[in-house]
């Protein structure tokens, strides 16, 4: 045995399959043993380091399903992956709930048995990323947040799909984003697509179809991650093809790089519990039980109150490291509701820096939703009697609209005194400073 090959394990009772596997992974420059029963397979883990253990569901003294979680628990750092019968999705599935690194289907396709040691080797030797930066939404020392942490590090090493789920603004998409630089395909960027951002005829065609400016997203995505957000707007055509290119690990048949092996992981973002799509036949059940594989769920700002202070300060620190929160304008933040969580909270502090004259950050300078809310209303309710009308303009640029042109009137009113404009539109004198350059009012 050479200390500087990555050693495997091979556990199958077929011995025409355990011999063609043996010599194709010598043919890689790999140590193999092999094994024709989970016995003999757990006396070899016992007596030598494998790198990466590859076993049959069916055995005659045992369960593969078991000898998955045997594996997890007494050798949590050594990759496992199963090989199943062709079309037995379920027990693919099982697998890698129970941890298993990945799959293979019978009759096995060797390219996909590269591109799953390529990803094993990379997990077993690669550097451990520390899954909590001090300035984002995972900041903090609460149950929720603690236990969401420990989740990323025990699917580290895992290609299985993954289901986030959370409230608007829980930053769910950069949750995925670092999800995918820790794993063994961080070489590659990860591929975004929002479903409800395009047609169901565009979203077709962005996800399978090539042309000569562009490659289609699943080929962008290859030996990467695709990350859908919103995936029931997808036509259930378009789910039957995704469903087809994951099981398959092909493209489409109709696609021009239908031979070309598909090494794709999937990530989806969502509001609310899949299984609602599936109730109200938005999403294909097959589909979803195809990648309900890992859940995990960002808890809200309400959830997890106890790390709010921790959380503001690392948004601090982040967005401007002189900054600090007076105790009136701390007390103001833990009194408000946050309805847009993690990603509200990061754009009221912003605003607030911006605002603030001096290092502290005052109660005025903190612009939230709610009381913006109200001002928008009374801003609507005045505007039809002065000739807006919103017409097609999304309800935040109408706003800003009447807010523009309502700042412009009490300026001229005021001959651009900015002091005296404020006072008259019952604004801080900070607010309309930074209303002014937000508009571009000169």
């Amino acid at each position: 045995m050479s200390d500087n090959k990555p050693r495997i394990l091979v556990i199958d009772d077929e011995a025409d399959i355990r011999h063609l596997l043996t010599m194709t992974l010598i043919q890689m420059g790999l140590d193999v043993s092999s094994s024709k029963d989970l016995t003999n397979a757990k006396q070899q883990l016992s007596e030598e380091k494998f790198h990466f253990c590859l076993t049959d569901l069916k055995l005659p003294d045992g369960n593969g399903l078991d000898f998955v979680k045997y594996v997890r628990q007494q050798y949590p750092l050594m990759p496992i992956a199963v090989i199943t019968a062709f079309g037995s999705t379920d027990n693919a599935i099982e697998a890698m709930k129970l941890g298993a690194f990945d799959f293979l289907a019978k009759p096995i396709d060797l390219a996909h048995l590269r591109q799953l040691l390529k990803h094993a080797f990379k997990y077993v030797g690669g550097k451990q990323v520390e899954p909590q930066a001090p300035f984002t939404f995972l900041a903090g020392s609460s149950e929720v947040i603690n236990k969401l942490r420990e989740k990323m590090v025990k699917i580290r090493g895992s290609q299985a799909p993954i289901v986030i789920e959370g409230e608007r603004g829980t930053e769910k998409e950069r949750l995925a984003q670092i999800l995918h630089e820790q794993s063994s395909r961080s070489d590659h960027a990860e591929v975004f697509l929002d479903c409800s951002s395009q047609s169901p005829e565009e979203l077709e065609h962005l996800l399978f179809s090539k042309d000569d400016d562009n490659e289609c997203l699943l080929y962008q995505a290859n030996s990467s991650t695709l990350i859908l957000s919103n995936i029931h707007s997808l036509s259930i055509i378009t789910q039957k093809k995704l469903l087809h290119a994951i099981e398959q690990k092909k493209y489409p048949v109709e696609s021009e790089q239908s031979d070309e092996p598909l090494d794709l992981r999937i990530m989806v973002c969502t509001e609310k519990p899949l299984i609602d799509y599936v109730h109200s036949h938005q999403l294909r059940d097959d589909l979803y039980f195809r990648l309900n594989v890992i859940q995990l769920k960002v808890p809200s700002i309400t959830q997890r109150l106890s790390d709010l202070d921790t959380l503001i300060d690392s948004y601090l620190e982040e967005l401007a490291e002189n900054k600090e929160l007076s105790s009136k304008a701390r007390q103001t933040l833990h009194n408000y509701e946050f309805p847009f969580n993690y990603r509200e909270l990061e754009n009221i502090l912003e605003k607030a820096c911006a605002l603030a004259e001096s290092d502290t950050i005052e109660e005025p300078d903190l612009l939230l939703a709610q009381s913006e809310d109200l001002d928008a209303k009374k801003l609507q309710s005045q505007s039809s009697d002065k000739g807006f009308t919103r017409g097609n303009l999304p309800l935040d640029q109408f706003i800003e609209k009447v807010e523009k042109a309502e700042i412009e009137k009490a300026l001229n009113e005021t001959r651009w005194n900015r002091t005296e404009a404020a006072k008259l539109l019952g604004i801080s004198f900070r607010t309309i400073r930074y209303k002014m350059k937000k508009l571009g009012i000169e």
